[in-house]
C-alpha cells in the first residue's frame, strides 16, 4: 500500500525534479556569477579569488573592445527588430489572405527555427564565399562585379552580413505569431468597414494594427530579446571577427571567459543582464499603454 501522505501529496513529487534541475543550472550558478563579477577569479585565481569592488566594470568601461560590443550589439539589435518585425509583419498579412501554396510557404518561413544557428552559418559562409560564393558569382554574371564584396572579412560591412542572416533565422517564428494575432480578429470588423466605404490602408490603421497589437508587443519583446542575445550567428560566420568588427555581447563574455578570465567576464554578463531587463521592461511598458481591448 502507498502511504496516504504520498497520495495526497504526488503532484509535489513531479515538480521537485523540475525545481532541483532549475535551481542547480540556472539559480546557483547566477548567484556565482553575480558574486564572481566582483572579485579577481581566473585561473590563476582559481582557488583563492580576491574581491575586487567594482574594478572589473572600471576595467570594462575603459576597454574599447567592451564599448565596441555594446555598440555593436546595439545596431545588430535595432536593425535586426526594425526588419523582422516589418517583414514578418508583411508576410503574416499576405500569409493570412487567400494564397495559394500558403501552406508551404509556412513551411519554408519556419523551416530556420528548427535548425542549429551554426549549421545555418555554415550555409550563409558559402552564400558569401568571395571567391566562389553564389552572390558575388550573381552579381559578376550580371555585370555587377564592382558591387562583389569579401562579406565577413571587410570591416565596414561584415556586421551588416550578419545581420541579413539573423533577419532570416528570426521570421519563422515573427510570422508565426503575427499570424496568430490576425487570426483572431473577427472578419464582422472588416465586413462593417468595407459597408462605410473604409480602404485597404484605413482598415489597417484602424482595424487590423489595433487589434493585433498584443502580437505586435509579444514579437518586439522576443526579437529584441534575440538581438540582445545573439551569439551563433557571429560565433558561425565571424567569430566576432574581423578585427572585432561584430564583436558583440554574447562572444565577448564567452571569450574573456574562454581565456580564463572568470571575473571578468561575469561582469559584464552582469552589465548584460541589466541592458536586458531595462529594455525589455521598457519596452513592454510602451506597448502595454498601446493595446486595445475589443
Amino acid at each position: 500500500m502507498v502511504p496516504k501522505m504520498i497520495l495526497k501529496n504526488y503532484p509535489i513529487l513531479f515538480i521537485v525534479p523540475a525545481v532541483v534541475l532549475y535551481t542547480v543550472f540556472s539559480v546557483v550558478p547566477s548567484f556565482v556569477g553575480l558574486a564572481a563579477a566582483f572579485t579577481d577569479w581566473s585561473t590563476f585565481y582559481l582557488l583563492k579569488p580576491t574581491y575586487v569592488g567594482l574594478q572589473n566594470f572600471k576595467d570594462l568601461f575603459e576597454s574599447t573592445g567592451f564599448l565596441g560590443a555594446i555598440r555593436h550589439t546595439l545596431v545588430y539589435t535595432a536593425l535586426h527588430t526594425v526588419f523582422v518585425i516589418a517583414l514578418g509583419y508583411g508576410l503574416a498579412i499576405i500569409l493570412n489572405n487567400q494564397v495559394k501554396f500558403k501552406n508551404a510557404y509556412r513551411v519554408i518561413i519556419f523551416s530556420p527555427v528548427v535548425i542549429n544557428p551554426l549549421v545555418i552559418s555554415l550555409v550563409f559562409s558559402a552564400l558569401y564565399n568571395p571567391t566562389n560564393g553564389p552572390i558575388n558569382t550573381f552579381l559578376r554574371s550580371v555585370g555587377l562585379g564592382s558591387l562583389a564584396q569579401n562579406w565577413l572579412t571587410e570591416p565596414k560591412i561584415a556586421l551588416y552580413s550578419v545581420i541579413i542572416m539573423g533577419v532570416w533565422v528570426g521570421l519563422g517564428s515573427t510570422v508565426v505569431i503575427f499570424l496568430a494575432g490576425l487570426q483572431s480578429v473577427s472578419a464582422d470588423f472588416y465586413e462593417s468597414a468595407t459597408i462605410d466605404g473604409a480602404g485597404g490602408l484605413k482598415k489597417f490603421r484602424y482595424i487590423t494594427l489595433p487589434l493585433t497589437m498584443h502580437a505586435l508587443t509579444i514579437n518586439t519583446l522576443l526579437v529584441l530579446i534575440s538581438g540582445l542575445n545573439v551569439f551563433g550567428e557571429v560565433y558561425g560566420l565571424t567569430n566576432g571577427g574581423p578585427n572585432g568588427a561584430t564583436e558583440v555581447f554574447g562572444t565577448f563574455i564567452f571569450a574573456n571567459f574562454s581565456q580564463g578570465m572568470y571575473g571578468y567576464a561575469a561582469a559584464a554578463g552582469l552589465v548584460f543582464t541589466v541592458v536586458v531587463s531595462i529594455s525589455s521592461f521598457t519596452l513592454l511598458g510602451l506597448f502595454k499603454k498601446l493595446e486595445v481591448e475589443y
